[in-house]
């Protein structure tokens, strides 16, 4: 579990040093979160019907998790 969390929390600070700027409206923001989500379900479904890989499953998940915990950084002042 260990690795999980910090796989998270390296995804997330690579995410904020490359990509700095984050919406204030929390449409916005949302919508970051929900594109990894997006491309989660795309792993699977690769995975599942077109031979893709349990790795890229986990890379899109681990993405997502560090959008939610962005959102969730940046509740405070949001438009």
């Amino acid at each position: 579990m260990n690795d999980i969390i910090e796989s998270i929390l390296c995804e997330l600070a690579l995410a904020e040093d490359t990509h700095p700027s984050w919406p204030k409206d929390i449409i916005h923001q949302v919508a970051i979160m929900a594109e990894e989500s997006g491309e989660a379900v795309r792993a699977a479904n690769q995975y599942v019907y077109e031979r893709g890989t349990l790795y890229d499953y986990r890379m899109e998940l681990i993405q997502t998790a560090a959008m939610c915990i962005r959102c969730l950084k940046n509740l405070e002042g949001v438009e």
